[in-house]
């Protein structure tokens, strides 16, 4: 794909900011693998399609590193959790919906149920969801099998988020199906994360161009770690960092970024043992992903995050 092409793919958002091709490699990409030029303009292409503003995590670009290096993994753009709803309110026809969960009893009769509340003797079969509009007589309804998007381990083993929450979870898909199909000129194409597969917990926290990215932060953490300047089981305690950065001249709470690269540089140079001959290179670190639990844990003590 042509350098012309990217430049062209980029626009200026309602918040102000500006959308580009290096913005969304730098800032928006989670999941630690490498997208393409092509996945990079589908991603801008379809938020200026959509009126998605990823820096409010309207929108997320998702890319696994592949287990296989002979094969690349696709990347997955993901609509956040509050678009839909965002964009179903902005339709004037838009008259509300309720949403629930298909449950089966200890008598094996079903009951559709509004909320996500189940009983001990209850087995969760599905999710339903009924959207209203005014310019329509009947709603839009939607009835989803709970075996059909349970999301499961490689080990067959449901995972944490749909185990602990399942009517949470199905009934989230059912809201997805039924308003999109009462909007679809608002959200045709567009895929929640409960949808598609996609596990853990996605951040939530608005970007701050021009700060350092969260996979900055990330290979800073790791290698601190490695340096003994970290530790990612004590999260609190981020003095030893705090005084390497301040003591090469950098700020870690307002740590910029082109200023991340230049401190990732210093601690892979620096040798705790004082020895001066030092082989080391950034790519062989075993980097901790930074997930939105780790910020929050962070955050308030020194705003690395």
């Amino acid at each position: 794909m042509s350098n012309n092409a990217l430049q062209l793919a980029e626009f200026k958002l309602e918040g102000g900011q500006v959308l580009t091709a290096d913005t969304v490699k730098n800032y928006l990409v989670s999941g630690g693998g490498n997208v393409s030029d092509q996945e990079v303009l589908m991603f801008v292409e379809l938020c200026k399609a959509k009126g998605m503003n990823p820096f409010e995590r309207d929108a997320y670009l998702i890319k696994y590193k592949s287990k296989n290096p002979q094969f690349d993994t696709p990347a997955t753009i993901i609509v956040g959790k509050d678009f839909f709803i965002k964009k179903a309110n902005e339709n004037s026809a838009f008259e509300g919906m309720k949403a629930g969960i298909v449950v089966v009893d200890k008598e094996n009769q079903i009951h559709e149920r509004e909320g996500s509340l189940k009983l001990p003797d209850e087995t969760i079969v599905g999710g339903w969801c009924e959207v209203y509009r005014s310019d329509r007589k009947v709603p839009t309804k939607a009835i989803v099998a709970y075996d059909e998007y349970v999301q499961k381990k490689g080990n067959g083993e449901v995972n944490s988020m749909w185990s602990s929450k399942p009517g949470t979870m199905i009934r989230k898909v059912a809201q997805s199906q039924a308003l999109r199909e009462a909007f679809p000129n608002e959200l045709r194409g567009l895929y929640q994360q409960e949808e598609m597969g996609i596990d853990g917990k996605l951040p939530q926290k608005p970007i701050e161009p021009g700060m350092a990215s969260s996979e900055q932060k990330n290979k800073i953490m790791s290698m601190a770690k490695q340096k003994g300047l970290f530790n990612f089981n004590d999260m609190k305690n981020t003095k030893e960092l705090e005084y390497f950065c301040t003591s090469n001249g950098y700020d870690l709470k307002n740590l910029k970024f082109e200023e991340a690269g230049e401190v990732l540089q210093l601690l892979i140079e620096y040798d705790p043992k004082g020895n001066t001959n030092i082989e080391e290179e950034a790519q062989d670190v075993e980097f901790t992903e930074v997930t939105e639990s780790t910020e929050e844990n962070i955050e308030g003590q020194v705003g690395l995050l």
